[in-house]
């Protein structure tokens, strides 16, 4: 009889929910116990009200999460209202474990979310999506041994008048596994050549869009073809006048 009764008391904590578990977003989950507690760091209103968004300043920093470990960073949603149309390009997203002094995670805001042209666009997948009216929404798992902290920087001209996130974080009760990877996003730019002007914001500035466009050389070569007597077209261009469009490039990793 006591052997069935110690049985009988632990077979709940056999199957009781563990702070990093991948089933753990599925219906069936809530009818087990959780070794974790969940928490959210959100810009509500403190006093009560109505104003649950923060402003940002140029220059400015902003702390969206400041959190000992252990624990697990499940949801990470964000709007923005900002009168800098380039307002994704000018904000960067940092992410700090366990009291790092350089960022595991440094990319501007709209690339991180899969916005790389720095304008908003409606869409779903399993780890992001964007939604309407500028939501912003990460579901990538993050865990953390020690700490964890993330901030927006505004790099830009102007102020943002409202910043709102709500983070949803699991504050462990158990150390995570000694093994366990941890989230890294870098963002990378390269300018393959020099344009005639960087004095200039989007591609609509009467600076370089109403510039006159000098005289270009053009020249007929014949080029060996499949067929005799055709012509292959070519335009020849000074290069120093010719602008590439510049490449990006965004990572998500999980690495040690």
């Amino acid at each position: 009889m006591r052997k069935l009764l110690f049985l009988l008391l632990i077979a709940p904590l056999a199957q009781a929910q563990i702070c990093l578990d991948p089933s753990a977003d599925q219906l069936s989950s809530l009818t087990r116990p959780h070794d974790y507690i969940q928490h959210r760091s959100s810009s509500y209103d403190r006093t009560g009200g109505n104003a649950d968004a923060r402003p940002i300043a140029p220059g400015a920093t902003l702390t969206l999460l400041d959190e000992p470990g252990p624990g697990v960073l499940t949801h990470i949603w964000i709007t923005i209202a900002s009168p800098d149309d380039n307002h994704l390009k000018q904000l960067a997203l940092r992410i700090y474990w366990d009291e790092e002094t350089t960022p595991s995670v440094e990319t501007p805001i709209g690339d991180f979310f899969g916005l790389g042209l720095g304008e908003y666009y409606l869409y779903q997948s399993i780890p992001l999506q964007v939604g309407a009216d500028k939501a912003l929404n990460s579901f990538f798992v993050m865990p953390y041994q020690k700490h964890a902290r993330i901030t927006v920087t505004n790099e830009g001209p102007e102020k943002v008048d409202s910043f709102y996130f709500n983070l949803d974080y699991r504050a462990c009760s158990k150390p995570l596994p000694a093994d366990t990877l941890y989230f890294h996003a870098q963002y990378r730019q390269a300018t393959p050549s020099r344009g005639w002007t960087n004095d200039w914001t989007s591609n609509g500035d009467p600076k370089v869009n109403n510039r006159p466009q000098p005289q270009r050389r053009r020249q007929l070569r014949l080029a060996r073809c499949p067929r005799p007597g055709t012509l292959r077209r070519r335009n020849h261009v000074n290069p120093s006048e010719s602008r590439r469009m510049v490449g990006r490039r965004r990572r998500h990793v999980f690495r040690r």
